[in-house]
């Protein structure tokens, strides 16, 4: 081994240009071939299962009219309970906000928007039951909201 091809290796080793590996090419390929999957997942349209009437979900449940009652007014309360949470954590957020804890606050946003939807699915349920009609919409939920009942 020359004199040269030592100082081939060495000049090798400092001019030697490797973007690909500065970079992470292979893991940056890879998480972001990920997230388009999970974004491509979260707008496809989910085929309908199964099609039934309220009825026949009841009795396939074996349920009674009791139990409807009973269930009917565990989600009313619940749908309660998480609006009144979300409320509070809402009031808890303006609070970090006004005094400068912008983390606290946007952690709280967070929690509400999280606390919102949950009120959201219980009162959608109670509706659902109130109603005796599955596969209900949104506009239909809200029009019964407006109407007070």
């Amino acid at each position: 081994m020359g004199l040269w091809s030592s100082f081939k290796k060495s000049m090798d080793f400092v001019f030697y240009i490797r973007p690909k590996k500065w970079v992470s090419w292979d893991f940056f390929k890879q998480s972001t071939g990920q997230t388009v999957n999970i974004l491509k997942d979260m707008y496809k349209t989910p085929q309908k299962g199964r099609s039934e009437t309220f009825y026949q979900a009841i009795s396939r449940h074996q349920l009674s009219v009791s139990d409807l009652d009973n269930l009917k007014m565990k989600f009313y309360y619940f749908s309660i309970f998480f609006l009144t949470f979300a409320i509070g954590m809402t009031i808890y957020a303006f609070d970090g906000f006004y005094q400068g804890q912008f983390l606290r606050g946007i952690g709280s946003i967070s929690l509400t928007t999280f606390l919102l939807a949950q009120a959201f699915r219980y009162h959608f349920w109670y509706f659902q039951i109130v109603q005796k009609k599955l596969g209900s919409s949104f506009k239909e939920w809200f029009f019964f909201i407006r109407s007070g009942a």
